[in-house]
């Protein structure tokens, strides 16, 4: 599950932001979201995801007809720092020279993946190997701002 943690410029806990869900869907609290390509509703994030939303406030399943109501809050990852896990096969702990400069892909959406540096987009500012998680910022270039 994905938590935010910090606002990096200084200011209070983002407010949420409701917005639709893709058709077909599943959801869950926690989770990060990004934009379909299509549809721009939401969708879980995933590997090499360039239009990451935020943090899902909300489970939900949709069905395969959108309506009004197949909407969620989502609390914006805009200049945040969120805690994610982590996981990796060939890589299985953090160190300090992995903090800020070494941008790590996406697992799945609550998850990094420490063996994917290809198209990175988190960059890490804080872990605990012992329970595998890291705080990380998500690089501008892969989030999407809905307001």
């Amino acid at each position: 599950m994905a938590r935010y943690i910090r606002h990096i410029q200084g200011y209070n806990q983002p407010i949420s932001k409701r917005w639709r869900v893709k058709a077909s869907t599943t959801i869950n609290e926690g989770d990060l979201v990004a934009l379909d390509a299509t549809t721009r509703y939401l969708i879980p994030a995933v590997a090499a995801s360039t239009t990451v939303v935020g943090i899902a406030q909300q489970s939900i399943v949709t069905g395969a007809t959108v309506t009004i109501d197949d909407a969620i809050e989502v609390l914006p990852v805009t200049d945040c720092v969120i805690r994610v896990a982590y996981t990796g096969t060939t890589k299985t702990t953090l160190a300090d020279t992995d903090l800020v400069s070494t941008l790590f892909d996406l697992s799945n959406a609550t998850t990094i993946n420490l063996d994917d540096t290809t198209g990175g987009m988190c960059s890490v500012m804080d872990y605990d190997n012992t329970h595998k998680w890291a705080d990380v910022i998500i690089a501008s270039a892969n989030i999407a701002k809905i307001g």
